[in-house]
């Protein structure tokens, strides 16, 4: 299986051949986005959030029938609209871009719905360790309240801790836009004294182990 790097680096080829064709703003989101920004976790599929004014000024097919002739010939390409996939609260039309050879993961195009998404996609930047535009923490955050699962619930708490002052600001404001600053809350609410109670087991075993 080709790593996140091989991965990240087709795509960004493939976003330099489409770019001579159309304007085009993509980021790295969901498991690792969350990775790279340093939260724990495990994911397959590689995501990305796009957009481009072939979509949005002519028709979704339109840019598959470009993107087919700039990605490898072993990629077969799916497209869903949002409206047909159950488990997605942000109803996205996604491309699906599968590897017959199984080398690659499977990568995922989730075209931009939201004004604030193409927001964060135009204020996305690489990160030290992966030099690929990502989603930051605040509008990362936001598309993982609006996900709602357990998970993206974990993953918040974890991506809201190392955030700067500005940052939590930003968050909190992006929250609000979608309904969902009280959920914010909560879940740092809850988080503060399962902190404080896992340091205070950690601080009675740390005197046992004196003794």
């Amino acid at each position: 299986m080709k790593s996140i790097e091989d991965t990240l680096r087709l795509v960004n080829n493939t976003v330099l051949s489409l770019s001579k064709h159309t304007k085009i703003s993509i980021a790295l989101i969901g498991g690792y986005a969350t990775i790279a920004h340093g939260v724990e976790k495990t994911t397959a599929d590689v995501d990305f959030c796009i957009y481009t004014e072939t979509i949005y000024r002519k028709e979704t097919l339109t840019f598959i029938e470009l993107l087919k002739k700039v990605i490898p010939d072993n990629f077969e390409i799916r497209f869903i609209e949002g409206s047909k996939i159950a488990d997605d609260p942000f109803k996205h039309d996604v491309i699906f871009m599968d590897d017959r050879a199984g080398e690659y993961p499977r990568i995922d195009l989730i075209i931009a719905k939201y004004k604030w998404e193409l927001e964060g996609l135009e204020e996305a930047k690489p990160l030290e360790d992966i030099l690929f535009p990502v989603l930051s923490k605040p509008y990362l955050v936001t598309m993982k309240l609006k996900a709602g699962s357990l998970k993206d619930d974990s993953d918040i708490v974890g991506l809201y801790e190392p955030m700067t002052a500005q940052e939590k600001k930003k968050a909190f404001k992006l929250a609000r836009l979608i309904h969902r600053d009280k959920k914010l809350k909560s879940l740092l609410a809850y988080e503060k004294p399962r902190q404080e109670k896992e340091n205070k087991s950690l601080l009675i075993r740390q005197e046992y182990s004196e003794e």
